[in-house]
């Protein structure tokens, strides 16, 4: 079979997040909807189905009228989902067979040419029309929206849901992570801490899973006085830099983390090796965070916080803590105070600021006054970033980048000051590798 994750029009309710990389890929737990979809199905991979400017890299190299030609089953996933316990019964489902949760299309296994019928609607993130499409030719069922949440519907659902995705996530990580062995200064509390083998621990330090499992992948280090609250999930590769990371925390791959962090999720790639606190909280890839930045993730009057969601409104969350949202790329200076509910744009570099607005455009930098980031100068940043943790910025994610950037335009367009000239930007940028570390 095919399994193809896809982005449907939900998508613009977290728009600041996903400009450079498709809905189905944000972490909640220790996979991103697409891994996770893979790992239920026993597959390698899925395939990923998303706006146009990102399926250049996100999407099959072959495109997917590939799989369109032959007889295998298409199996259709909502890029949305968080709780995937209906995937293996849909998997062995009669041909034909479509998954709702009230309204939304969840989820449906289709022949080739009923899938070719719905994929120009998909491809336009128009999955109502899919739904309607389908349902006149395959068998409806409606599972329900009830708890657990089957889709996410806000930016905030996916640090909400982390602490319940990593107990979920539990068989499918059982798999490959065996249960901790005794080791040398290093104190296991509870019996559901799971360590690769390869995974470094330089003690003294402590992993506590009486409260949820504690997972550490392989090539991770967790240096001393290190304290890990369960349930958390430390990714390949990453760093625990004398941290206290408590409970409802996923952090991706080669990520360097220290001071506090509580109930946050970091995608990959991103540093915040400093102190400072860092709570309910959501970073992208490729994030830096100065020393002593620090956010608030409870208001002092106890009152629910409120976030503008990007082309949405603003929007009472209902929740008591709630802190900031940085998408990829975004690079934050020392010594910074963000409010709960902050949402910071794609490549956007601040500085200089006691505290930060609490919405920062898309490709914007700045402390006192905001200028739009030059493109250029940007992706020089992100291009040496990049290889200093050996990877590639590959022409095809330098397009997502570019599309993102003349995308989102509009919404720096007025009341900004012009841009800075390039000899301020490179200054910028050396200071700003310097400050990075290893």
């Amino acid at each position: 079979m095919t399994l193809i994750v896809f982005e449907d029009e939900r998508w613009r309710y977290f728009a600041t997040l996903i400009q450079a990389r498709p809905l189905f890929e944000l972490r909640c737990g220790a996979f991103t909807a697409r891994e996770r979809a893979a790992e239920v199905a026993g597959l390698g991979a899925a395939m990923g189905l998303a706006r146009p400017h990102l399926m250049g890299y996100y999407g099959p190299p072959e495109g997917l009228a590939a799989f369109l030609q032959g007889s295998a089953p298409i199996v259709l996933v909502n890029g949305r989902a968080l709780d995937l316990s209906w995937l293996p019964e849909l998997l062995a489902a009669p041909l034909n067979t479509v998954y709702l949760a009230g309204e939304s299309l969840l989820g449906a296994r289709i022949s080739p040419a009923l899938a070719s019928a719905v994929l120009y609607f998909l491809q336009a993130q128009a999955a109502a029309d899919a739904r309607d499409e389908l349902l006149r030719f395959a068998r409806g069922r409606d599972i329900g929206p009830d708890a657990p949440p089957l889709l996410a519907r806000y930016p905030w659902d996916l640090i909400a849901q982390c602490g319940e995705q990593l107990l979920r996530d539990l068989p499918l990580l059982q798999r490959r992570l065996p249960p901790a062995d005794e080791r040398p200064n290093v104190v296991l509390r509870g019996e559901r801490v799971y360590l690769d083998p390869n995974a470094r621990l330089d003690g003294p330090l402590v992993l506590d899973s009486r409260d949820g499992p504690v997972f550490v992948e392989v090539g991770a280090r967790i240096e001393p006085f290190s304290l890990v609250q369960g349930p958390a999930y430390i990714g390949p590769d990453s760093l625990i830099a004398s941290a206290r990371i408590r409970g409802e925390t996923s952090i991706g791959p080669v990520c360097r983390v220290g001071g506090e962090v509580e109930a946050s999720i970091i995608q990959g790639y991103s540093n915040k090796h400093h102190d400072g606190f860092l709570g309910h909280s959501w970073l992208g890839e490729w994030v830096n965070i100065g020393a002593m930045t620090t956010n608030s993730d409870l208001k002092n009057n106890y009152g629910s916080v409120r976030v503008a969601l990007e082309g949405v409104g603003q929007i009472d969350t209902g929740l008591l803590k709630l802190g900031c949202f940085l998408a990829d790329h975004v690079k934050l200076g020392i010594g910074l105070h963000l409010t709960g509910g902050t949402m910071i744009g794609t490549g956007s570099n601040v500085f200089g600021l006691h505290s930060v607005p609490k919405n920062v455009p898309h490709f914007t930098w700045g402390g006192d006054i905001f200028r739009e980031y030059r493109i250029e100068s940007m992706i020089s940043v992100a291009r040496t970033v990049m290889s200093r943790r050996k990877r590639e910025l590959a022409p095809a994610y330098e397009a997502v980048l570019r599309a993102a950037f003349e995308a989102t335009r509009p919404g720096r367009e007025g009341g900004m000051a012009p841009p800075p000239p390039p000899e301020a930007v490179k200054a910028l940028a050396r200071a700003e590798l310097e400050a990075v570390g290893t």
